[in-house]
């Protein structure tokens, strides 16, 4: 396996397991799994921590439609509204909570 190809395959297993906590159904195993092969990667020297970063990112934000930081951004703001004022949270649209 050559580093177009380490790199491709990375890239779908990464946009599976986004894909499944978008649906709700996050698969935790599979998480750790992608996690291990791109860190397997990055010790084996095929790519490197930022190649690595990038790629989590790319495929994040073609599932999300958002970056990483966007969404953790977005999420603690939410859990913060929830604690300090559970009535406006709770105003906010279920489907929009949910992403």
């Amino acid at each position: 396996m050559d580093k177009i190809e380490f790199v491709a395959f990375c890239e779908s297993q990464l946009k599976r397991v986004f894909n499944l906590t978008k649906q709700g159904k996050p698969d935790t195993k599979q998480k750790h799994r992608v996690e291990g092969v791109l860190l397997a990667g990055e010790m084996l020297g095929v790519i490197d921590r930022l190649e690595s970063s990038e790629l989590m990112e790319k495929a994040h934000l073609e599932v999300f439609g958002e970056t990483l930081a966007a969404r953790t951004e977005r999420k603690q703001a939410h859990a913060k509204l929830k604690a300090l004022s559970p009535d406006d949270y709770f105003d906010i649209p279920a489907i929009e909570r949910r992403k």
